[in-house]
């Protein structure tokens, strides 16, 4: 699919900022940061009940938006595939951020490990926006997500899982586990396979979103908001239908992921900390 059907965060507003003096560009996202958290929380808590679902995830997804520009992150994505139904998206995973750029890009609903929902104002917005919470390890709440994501997709939405279950640099792939993609096996719903990457405002290889080794979140933060800017890529694949066992399903799902990034399956990019969503 060409690139740039979907083009947000434009240069215009926050482009400036590239000249300004790291210090200062820090300082100043960090505070519309704050007051962007800030407007999530009333528009989750007050505006959210008083609006219709198609609405609401309008507003989520202008939202995200939003927050890119405020972080100065470009995003180019492709237009998402137009399905009659419900959809499982599956995609890499290099950083916390990548949660937006999809909802920038596509209504999801994310499903994100269990400890996400105790962190401060973005557990509860992620929780507000719909997001399934998994106690990974637990074998008994896998069926339990299953259930939840079989619903949501009869229902017509799409789930966003990232089958690697841990981050990576972006620049290798790790291997898919099939178990969150059972339920698109039961329910014959297409799986579309997706692929991210973060680049420099010069077009090369970004490092500063990957949410890796002993990174805190705010480390984290704070190495996106330092930079420039920076330009994120997300392509979507053509759609999978389930024509056998989830393990096969998986391994299809990461080629055609790794056919995206351009990079061999089952990679080796570096582990992921404790904070970010699986």
């Amino acid at each position: 699919m060409p690139l740039g059907s979907i083009r947000v965060a434009s240069y215009n507003g926050w482009m400036v900022l590239a000249y300004f003096p790291v210090s200062l560009r820090r300082a100043l996202r960090i505070g519309q940061l704050m007051l962007h958290l800030a407007w999530g929380v009333v528009l989750a808590g007050l505006i959210f009940p008083l609006l219709s679902p198609a609405r609401r995830d309008r507003r989520i997804m202008a939202w995200a938006r939003r927050l890119l520009r405020v972080l100065g992150v470009r995003l180019q994505a492709d237009t998402a595939p137009r399905l009659p139904g419900g959809a499982l998206l599956v995609c890499n995973h290099v950083s916390w951020l990548d949660i937006y750029l999809i909802y920038a890009a596509q209504r999801v609903h994310f499903v994100s490990k269990a400890e996400v929902r105790n962190w401060p104002v973005a557990g509860w917005l992620a929780h507000k926006t719909g997001t399934l919470f998994i106690e990974r390890g637990r074998r008994a709440d896998t069926a339990r997500i299953n259930t939840e994501m079989r619903a949501l997709m009869q229902s017509g939405a799409w789930v966003a899982v990232f089958p690697e279950g841990t981050t990576g640099d972006g620049k290798g792939l790790r291997r898919f586990m099939p178990s969150l993609l059972q339920p698109a096996v039961e329910l014959n719903c297409p799986i579309v396979p997706a692929a991210l990457r973060y680049r420099t405002l010069g077009g090369e290889y970004s490092a500063a979103p990957a949410y890796i080794d002993d990174l805190s979140m705010w480390q984290s933060l704070m190495q996106i908001v330092s930079e420039p800017g920076l330009v994120a890529e997300l392509h979507f694949g053509d759609p999978i239908l389930p024509n056998g066992h989830r393990r096969d399903l998986a391994a299809q799902a990461e080629a055609a992921t790794a056919s995206l990034l351009g990079v061999a399956s089952a990679g080796t990019a570096p582990q992921t900390p404790a904070g970010p969503p699986g």
